[in-house]
């Protein structure tokens, strides 16, 4: 064994008597308990240390708790910050954790295979002795003498110690994650029932090797994407090659990044996902090589040229083609994949061809697919039989769009993107957050907002629809699902939250009657008098008649009375707060209810053909169904739904409609 992690021979005293035992690297000053981090175990033992603290029934006083885990479990992340040779403060002192505390703490529950650890926080109390006097007869001098003593027990309520609930949790194999700030503030606030007092900490899984394009005659795009077995995608590349001169880097690795293991809340180690590598030597064709510049694998151009790609061998080539007019398409080009901020294409994308990347404009027709991983699309001409998606963007387009499928998804919380912008959209299937068409005809549209110019025979689901002009397109009407809001969750929740208000209520009349039956006693009553009359009147007694007041206030009948009224008050305050605490929670429950509905509403300025605009029966949310395939889709918004369902339906007029929330049911009030 290293001598620096051998136990002290000296026992450590606590104010009881009994001796903690310590190692050497930690240190017990006058300002408090430190660790020596030159003289720490690093190949372990500190553990043993807690652990066999924690057994023999001692606590830390004033833990340092975050500091506790990282010497625990991210040792070199705390000699990064304080040093190798620095000693750092553990905790104040060391003390007795004596049984009788001990008992105040349950058990503690395991959530998802210990991911997290729940604990319920319950009214506690503790039994204290204590000793009143006998009084035997009046003497001469009119004084009762005491002529014996009488112990009685009394429960007195107490409340939990953050050390003591660390060093308990512990014991209960809660080693890692506890929120001492939230355990803390319940502690305090005495706050009651189950609450998440740890979590555990993923794993970091680190990164992935990449190849990244290394010049900027590669009009900075990453020029190959990872196969599952770590090689590249060569038919990722743009179809227009740049010329390349002699010593140009082409492509550079990014090198793997190794992940960081997490932590269960019982102190098993969670391993993270093994990066992956990729063999960058295996793209290098003719008329390049490996060279390593500053650190970096690269590929580089051994010789003047023009960029090729050998498609059969998966490498990249500097070879003597002097041009390259190919058009994009799956044979000679490949699909074009880009990360590039910004890209044009003024060519044709023909139908079978798929083009991916970030911000895109295209000036010419597109038949293909076009899918932007994170940015926004603009098509200045057609958009026929293809397929457009944006991720976190917007769609536009100034020409037509015809049989095509344009869809919009915004992943952020914020919902800052979604944005669907057509000229002219016919037999379309068109989803978003926001669409805006100044001219639709037979199209599916299914968005949270949706504002079309002039609508023929379109299907559309929404939540809020604004029409100029809506009518028939060979026999087929208008059809407009209002989406509404499934309010049952709120008024399930808020029925739950009225229920515990009645629960405290009737707890609030038990402790009433309870006080009722104890000032029921005439003689109860009478000293409860007399001390209300003392304490408001401000009358200072003379010494003999505090004297005869104490002994009157130091019955066991009246002490009792005293204890047990001051308990019942203390005990209805907290409902009462919890009352509070309940109401303001329907507050805002039935505020997010009533925004859920606020916006609600379908305007039609002119109808000229046959119109129907109806809610959607059943629960339902945009997102549900633009998940629907094409036909499940296609069926549901042309169902023309039961009589009760429907809004408006005619071949002339208008609409200006707006929701009203439903009130709440009396379960749920």
């Amino acid at each position: 064994m290293n001598m620096n992690t051998k136990m002290h021979d000296v026992n450590q005293s606590t104010p009881k008597g009994r001796m903690a035992l310590i190692p050497r690297y930690v240190l017990r000053e006058q300002q408090g308990l430190y660790v020596n981090l030159s003289h720490f175990p690093v190949g372990g033992g500190f553990d043993k240390f807690v652990d066999r603290l924690f057994g023999d029934g001692f606590r830390f006083v004033g833990l340092d708790y975050p500091l506790l885990m990282n010497l625990l479990y991210d040792y070199d992340g705390t000699v990064k910050i304080y040093g190798q040779y620095a000693k750092v403060k553990l905790a104040d002192d060391i003390v007795d954790f004596p049984t009788i505390r001990k008992a105040l703490y349950s058990g503690v529950k395991l959530v998802g295979g210990g991911q997290s650890a729940e604990y319920v926080f319950e009214p506690l109390a503790l039994e204290e002795e204590i000793v009143i006097p006998v009084y035997g007869e009046k003497g001469a001098d009119g004084i009762r003498p005491v002529v014996a003593t009488e112990r009685i027990s009394e429960l007195h309520p107490t409340s939990l110690n953050l050390d003591e609930f660390i060093a308990e949790m512990w014991l209960k194999r809660i080693r890692f994650g506890i929120d001492v700030d939230k355990v803390a503030s319940v502690i305090y606030l005495r706050q009651m029932g189950a609450v998440t007092i740890a979590s555990q900490m993923g794993a970091d899984d680190g990164s992935d090797a990449e190849i990244l394009e290394a010049s900027e005659v590669l009009r900075r795009e990453n020029a190959s994407q990872l196969l599952p077995k770590g090689k590249a995608d060569l038919r990722k590349f743009q179809n227009r090659f740049p010329k390349i001169e002699k010593g140009t880097r082409l492509l550079r690795k990014k090198l793997r990044v190794a992940g960081k293991p997490g932590c269960k809340v019982n102190g098993e180690r969670v391993p993270p996902k093994l990066a992956k590598d990729v063999d960058l030597s295996a793209l290098a064709g003719e008329g390049t090589r490996i060279q390593i510049i500053n650190g970096e694998e690269c590929i580089v151009a051994v010789r003047n040229g023009i960029l090729a790609l050998d498609m059969d061998a998966n490498r990249i080539e500097v070879n003597d083609i002097k041009d390259n007019n190919t058009e994009i398409n799956a044979a000679p080009t490949g699909d074009i994949s880009l990360a590039e901020i910004d890209f044009a294409e003024h060519g044709e994308v023909p139908e079978g061809s798929s083009v991916e990347g970030e911000n895109m404009k295209f000036f010419g027709d597109v038949f293909g697919s076009v899918t932007s991983k994170n940015g926004h699309v603009l098509l200045e001409k057609d958009l026929a039989g293809g397929c457009v998606q944006s991720f976190n963007g917007d769609v536009t387009s100034n020409g037509r769009a015809v049989n095509a499928i344009i869809e919009v998804h915004d992943k952020r919380a914020e919902k800052t993107a979604g944005k669907i912008s057509l000229n002219f959209a016919e037999s379309c299937l068109i989803l978003g957050h926001t669409v805006s068409i100044k001219h639709a005809i037979n199209c599916e549209v299914v968005a949270e907002n949706v504002e079309i110019g002039v609508v023929e025979g379109c299907s559309v689901a929404a939540k809020t629809v604004k029409i100029g002009s809506s009518n028939v397109c060979r026999r087929r009407e208008v059809n407009i699902a209002m989406v509404l809001p499934d309010v049952t969750e709120f008024e399930a929740k808020i029925g739950q939250v009225q229920k515990s208000i009645e629960k405290c209520e009737k707890v609030i009349q038990e402790k009433d009657q309870e006080a009722a039956k104890i000032t029921a006693d005439p003689e109860v009553a009478k000293y409860l008098t007399m001390a209300a009359g003392i304490k408001q009147s401000g009358v200072t007694l003379t010494e003999a008649q505090q004297e005869n007041w104490n002994k009157t206030a130091g019955k066991f009948k009246f002490a009792k009375a005293d204890t047990s009224l001051a308990r019942l008050n203390a005990d209805k305050q907290d409902q009462l707060k919890l009352i509070h605490a309940f109401r303001h929670e329907i507050a805002i429950l039935t505020g997010r209810r009533e925004k859920m509905g606020s916006s609600i509403g379908c305007t039609i300025s002119e109808v000229v053909g046959n119109t129907l605009v109806r809610t959607l029966p059943g629960t339902h949310e945009i997102l549900e169904l633009q998940k629907l395939n094409g036909n499940e889709l296609k069926l549901k918004l042309r169902d023309n739904g039961q009589a009760q369902d429907r809004i408006f339906f005619n071949d002339e007029g208008g609409l200006d409609w707006k929701y009203t929330l439903p009130e709440i049911t009396t379960e749920a009030a």
